[in-house]
Formats: structure tokens, C-alpha cells, sequence
């Protein structure tokens, strides 16, 4: 019998894979974020209809542990695996901030949701903004 979460499977066409991906969202300088995680985000045309891809960083300063911070990053990813189809053409950065060192995990998803909140609050604004200059 197959697994039923494979639908929502992460596959390598919706993650930013290069430093050049990243640094391209990054450069784009549209932002949110709350206590412990903030967002980079990045309208693509280029991307197919209903297509977006994320990426995570989570740097030594939020754990010098490699196992926590696979943790976190394997909690955003699979946040995101269940909530991807909000979101259109879009290119995402997700960074985990150091004040997520010693967080439990249910307080890093309500943390996660907040952001998701603030995600589609700037898709909604720049689906607007595309719209009027169009």
C-alpha cells in the first residue's frame, strides 16, 4: 500500500537549490517576519501556474548542533509541504533566527503559522500591485 503523504512530497522542483536562487530572492528585498523566523519572498513569472519554491537557511548561530538545525529545517519544509498550494509563482526563503534555539516544536509551528499569516498577507498586496499596473 502506498503512503498517503506522498501527494505533498517535496521533490526538487519546488526547492531553491543554488546560491545564485537565493541570492536572487534575497536581493529582491521584500520581507516579513516574526519572533523567531523571517521570509524573503519573490514573485516568479516564470514559474508554472500554481508553482512555488522555498528554501531554508538556518545558520550555527540559532544551534551549533547539525541534528537541531535539520530539525528545524525539516519543520519548515514540512509546514510548507502542507500549506504550498497558497501559493503561486513564487520564490521563498525562510531563515530561522538564533531566538529559536530553545523553542519546542508546537511553539515553532504556531511560530510558523504566524509567518504563513504574514506570506499571504504580501501575496494578496503584490497579486494587487501586479494587477493595477497591468
Amino acid at each position: 500500500m502506498a503512503y498517503q503523504f506522498r501527494k505533498h512530497k517535496f521533490d526538487k522542483s519546488r526547492r531553491l537549490k543554488t546560491p545564485a536562487q537565493f541570492k536572487l530572492v534575497y536581493d529582491n528585498k521584500q520581507w516579513g517576519n516574526t519572533r523567531l523566523l523571517t521570509f524573503n519572498a519573490m514573485y516568479d513569472s516564470s514559474l508554472d501556474e500554481g508553482i512555488s519554491r522555498l528554501g531554508v537557511t538556518v545558520s550555527k548561530k540559532v544551534s551549533k548542533l547539525a541534528v537541531r538545525r535539520n530539525q528545524l529545517k525539516r519543520l519548515v519544509r514540512e509546514f510548507y509541504r502542507h500549506h504550498y498550494q497558497e501559493l503561486e509563482k513564487t520564490n521563498l526563503v525562510v531563515t530561522v533566527k538564533p531566538a529559536a534555539k530553545t523553542v519546542s516544536n508546537a511553539e515553532f509551528n504556531k511560530e510558523l503559522l504566524e509567518l504563513w499569516e504574514k506570506l499571504m498577507k504580501w501575496q494578496r498586496w503584490h497579486t494587487r500591485k501586479l494587477n493595477s499596473v497591468d
